[in-house]
């Protein structure tokens, strides 16, 4: 457990969050420039704050009162940042070992090799960072920083310079990092679609305040509430190949089923599938003579607002995100605990490696 209270007054800049961090992935969401990577670069070590106190499974790493102050080499904290920040003269094994000899032999507890297998870099280890691709380079990035064996996990807006295909690869590849390793990971970004997918909780962060820590759903309605604008959203589900035919394959995901247009893939093969939210149908009747392949029956959990448009979270199975108009919200008469269907068409869903 990590908890923390830091205050900072600079040149017209309030910074004033406090919290604790428990095991699982817990995302810090909010605008440009409301102190996310403030909050990160404080608990890394590389920002001194003005009062305040930081605590990671019992020890001071900082104290203003006591005096306190743990070097960021000391700490065993890993980040990633949006660029990766790879060693440009280094290969790819070279710049995991980097990070793994930092460490003390009796603090070593990840080995290098296992990461780079976890992390699909087995082939790549010889490879400079130039002839990388980006997703390439991020994986490479949270190796390096695995091999500190850190004892909390710190990501920058990883994702951000990434396509809509290889966010979905990333993201997975950081669900397997935590399951495998079970190091608490604190996610920074400003996108719905990531906090969703990754998160269990997210703290919601606004002109250097703690506006709320929930659920990821629960905290991006208290986003709509506040103001803060909600981007368009794409609901990153993780799924199998299932059958295929001469137009359609099948994806099982979480107990249902969705077909997409043909994908050149093996059954069994594990896959990342993007819908948009707003390539989704929502109807309180079971519709009847419909072109749309997916027909989804579910609960709407959730509902929010922002800037003119309307998210109903409706568990399906998984739980999907689906952006309406208010008006259209009103004429359906829906509310959260309606009973809906999801509808949507097999050309809408988009499908990419694991």
């Amino acid at each position: 457990m990590i908890s923390f209270d830091l205050r900072i007054d600079r040149r017209g800049f309030s910074f004033d969050v406090s919290g604790q961090f428990d095991e699982g992935v817990t995302a810090v969401f909010g605008p440009s420039g409301a102190g996310k990577t403030t909050l990160l670069n404080c608990l890394a070590g590389s920002m001194r704050p003005d009062s305040g106190s930081i605590e990671i499974d019992g020890e001071n790493l900082y104290s203003s009162a006591d005096g306190i102050w743990v070097r960021p080499a000391k700490r065993r904290i890993g980040t990633v940042y949006q660029d990766g920040a790879l060693f440009p003269h280094l290969s790819v094994r070279r710049n995991i070992d980097f990070g793994w000899k930092l460490v003390p032999a009796e603090q070593r507890r990840l080995d290098p090799l296992e990461i780079g297998e976890l992390l699909g870099l087995s082939d790549l280890l010889e490879r400079m960072p130039s002839e990388l691709s980006g997703g390439e380079r991020q994986r490479v990035a949270i190796a390096r920083a695995l091999a500190i064996s850190p004892r909390l996990f710190l990501l920058d807006e990883p994702l951000a310079s990434l396509d809509v295909a290889r966010k979905g690869s990333i993201l997975n590849y950081l669900k397997r990092v935590h399951d495998e390793f079970k190091i608490p990971m604190v996610y920074v970004s400003h996108s719905v679609t990531e906090v969703v997918s990754i998160a269990s909780h997210a703290m919601l962060i606004r002109d250097g305040s703690v506006l709320g820590f929930d659920r990821p759903s629960a905290l991006l309605l208290t986003a709509a509430l506040d103001g803060s604008p909600v981007e368009r959203f794409e609901n990153i589900l993780y799924g199998v190949v299932g059958d295929s035919t001469d137009q359609l394959t099948t994806i099982e995901i979480d107990r249902i089923s969705i077909s997409t247009r043909h994908q050149n893939k093996n059954p069994g093969e594990k896959v990342v599938v993007s819908l948009g939210a707003n390539q989704i149908i929502l109807s309180p009747r079971e519709p009847n003579q419909l072109s749309a392949r997916n027909v989804l029956k579910g609960r709407v959990k959730e509902i929010w607002s922002s800037n003119g448009k309307v998210f109903a979270e409706v568990g399906v199975g998984p739980e999907i995100i689906v952006e309406l108009t208010e008006s259209a919200m009103n004429e359906l008469g829906i509310s959260v605990g309606s009973d809906v269907f999801l509808i949507f068409k097999s050309s809408s869903v988009d499908v990419f490696d694991a």
